[in-house]
């Protein structure tokens, strides 16, 4: 069994760092895991006095016997306060990466 680790990467002037990290899914397969995980990995929308942001996901070995809880989606959103980057709607898949984060796993798994 594998399950994916979400990593949210913000970059503010020079320095970048990991804002937060959750657990999403179980699946049977490392290619499983891994052919969901392609559809998170990139950059999200950008929140103000933000310069990158990049999400990644990981695909870690679990145990059979091991549930996965899912945590809170992660809350991208209060960095918007609102207020979407301008010209960045669609751009590259980040918007879509973004909606998917705010579904359980079991849904959003191909």
């Amino acid at each position: 069994m594998f399950t994916i680790v979400l990593l949210l990467y913000l970059q503010q002037q020079l320095e970048v760092t990991l804002e937060s990290s959750s657990l999403r899914g179980a699946y049977a397969t490392r290619a499983e895991c891994e052919a969901a995980a392609v559809r998170l990995r990139g950059p999200l929308p950008t929140p103000r006095t933000y310069s990158a942001a990049w999400h990644d996901a990981v695909c870690l070995p679990i145990g059979r016997d091991v549930k996965v809880n899912e945590l809170a989606p992660l809350d991208v959103q209060a960095l918007f306060k609102g207020a979407p980057p301008a010209g960045e709607c669609g751009a590259a898949g980040a918007w879509r990466r973004l909606a998917e984060l705010c579904v359980p796993a079991a849904r959003a798994a191909p």
